[in-house]
């Protein structure tokens, strides 16, 4: 059995990256005291990071960074995927920052995955 750990946001570690105008906070550890694993591996040749728990229920976070496509059209690529996936509670959300959309994945049954949406912050 897990303890759970009270999360300090002073020492989150950010994620931000030159080009990407997506930025968040996010711990190192979960309040389970699991290790956040975040991966940066691509999705269909567009920029991804990943943030999990290992059970993927504490946390569940991806960022897309799709270029030349509108939020419109990624929802209508992504919504047979997410038919499918009925099983999983997710929300989505497509933001439109230049010429790109990023499409932001969570669950919102999670407090944790809240409060790192909650220091997604948007560069212009």
């Amino acid at each position: 059995m897990s303890r759970a750990v009270e999360l300090d946001s002073s020492d989150w570690q950010g994620f931000a990256r030159p080009g990407f105008k997506v930025a968040f906070r996010y711990p190192a550890v979960t309040p389970q005291g699991h290790a956040v694993e975040r991966t940066e591996e691509p999705f269909r040749d567009n920029e991804r990071v990943h943030l999990s728990s290992p059970d993927r229920q504490e946390l569940y976070l991806e960022v897309v960074r799709f270029h030349d496509l509108s939020p419109q059209d990624e929802y209508l690529h992504h919504k047979p995927y997410l038919e499918q996936q009925q099983t999983l509670e997710r929300l989505v959300f497509l933001l439109r920052v230049d010429r790109y959309t990023y499409r932001i994945i969570y669950d919102p049954r999670s407090a944790l995955n809240t409060e790192i949406i909650a220091t997604l912050t948007v560069a212009e």
